[in-house]
């Protein structure tokens, strides 16, 4: 089923396989079946469970040089289950869907925490749950000067990925749940990365154009002056240097950012550059792209889960499913956030996602329609902006 761009001006979006119609007076809008929505976001989630998970292998193995070979992978022949990558993601969305908001208050995200988040917590996130105890609440437990880790940190890229999801064309809405959320724990640059990668997700549900296009259109969601605009920009002079050299893009980037301007490597700034160059060498083939992820090296793991979200929320789930390497069953075993099921379907994790999904469309001017006798959303699209 077709999905039905409207637009005032012609827009950034390449839509190439989109149907676009011209109205002088309506703004840009996009009409999806509630089918297809759930299938992108089903695969965005399923992207970023599979390279979350597989990617655990290669976390932080290497570091001053790449992989020599890019990685065989199967797809979680045994299902998926609750880590880093995903687990801190997943009681915000279950109590946002089950509570029916959309920013879930600070007082009560203390209160999830304290009862969620007491195992398999690291870095920014634990230094957060320590504040906690201490009667830091949010934003403040993600502050430079209360959190010796909230200045660099990952928790920027690697715990905003489904606020894109939830928010399909809505980069700005995207972007500022994520903030919201990532607040927690980081503040200064990873904030700018939160926003860029929660805006690529949000902009890449029916972005239909190459990804380097796509990587410039959602770096006007950061400041300009950021750390997080120019190593995106670096990752794509460096891939336009090396279009068949992977490891030379990679050492340029190393050199410079981990090396020469020491952010750490588990830092926005060196992964979210390894996360653009997987993505460009990978060209939208999933299982492609997590092996540039996974062999380009450092926090290699949650770079794979961010790159999974990226390119599964473009292709679907049913495609990533149609793939051969593809085993995973519709399994997830949560085993560290004790509030939540045990166990659940993957397929029902994507379902309250559309359901809030659904809360987002609507709060930000869109409606639900009939398209072709099935329920579907008319969304109202964005175009990504700086929020902070």
């Amino acid at each position: 089923m077709p999905i039905i761009i409207t637009r005032v001006l012609v827009i950034a979006l390449a839509l190439a396989t989109l149907n676009v119609v011209a109205e002088e007076t309506a703004p840009a809008t996009v009409d999806v079946s509630r089918a297809e929505l759930l299938d992108r976001i089903h695969g965005g989630w399923v992207g970023m469970l599979i390279g979350g998970l597989e990617g655990l292998p290669h976390e932080f193995k290497y570091k001053g040089q790449p992989r020599d070979t890019l990685p065989e992978f199967t797809f979680l022949e045994q299902g998926a289950w609750s880590d880093d990558d995903n687990d801190f993601e997943w009681p915000h969305l279950f109590f946002m869907d089950r509570e029916g908001t959309l920013k879930l208050p600070h007082p009560r995200l203390v209160e999830i925490w304290k009862a969620n988040m007491n195992s398999g917590i690291w870095v920014a996130n634990k230094k957060a749950r320590e504040l906690m105890d201490q009667g830091v609440v949010p934003p403040e437990t993600g502050s430079v000067a209360r959190n010796p880790h909230a200045w660099y940190n990952l928790s920027g890229q690697f715990c905003v990925e489904s606020y894109g999801l939830i928010a399909p064309g809505m980069p700005q809405t995207a972007a500022d749940i994520g903030l919201h959320y990532t607040r927690i724990a980081v503040s200064e640059e990873p904030l700018q990365a939160a926003q860029f990668w929660s805006s690529l997700i949000a902009l890449r549900a029916f972005h239909q154009g190459p990804m380097d296009d796509a990587l410039q259109q959602a770096t006007a969601a950061v400041d300009p002056k950021s750390a997080m605009a120019e190593v995106v920009a670096d990752a794509r002079k460096a891939f336009q240097a090396h279009p068949g050299d992977w490891k030379a893009a990679r050492q340029e980037i190393d050199a410079k950012w981990r090396v020469e301007r020491k952010w750490n490597d588990n830092s926005t700034p060196v992964n979210g550059a390894a996360v653009c160059l997987a993505l460009l060498y990978g060209r939208d083939d999933f299982y492609q792209t997590l092996q540039y992820a996974m062999a380009l090296g450092y926090d290699a793991d949650c770079n794979a889960a961010t790159a999974g979200a990226i390119v599964g929320v473009r292709l679907g789930f049913q495609r990533i499913a149609a793939l051969p390497q593809f085993k995973m069953p519709d399994r997830y075993v949560n085993k560290t956030r004790p509030q939540l099921p045990a166990e659940s379907r993957v397929s029902e994790q994507a379902e309250t996602l559309l359901r809030v999904a659904e809360r987002v469309i609507l709060a930000n001017g869109g409606e639900t329609i009939t398209i072709a006798s099935q329920p579907g959303y008319r969304v109202k699209l964005q175009q990504p902006r700086l929020i902070e």
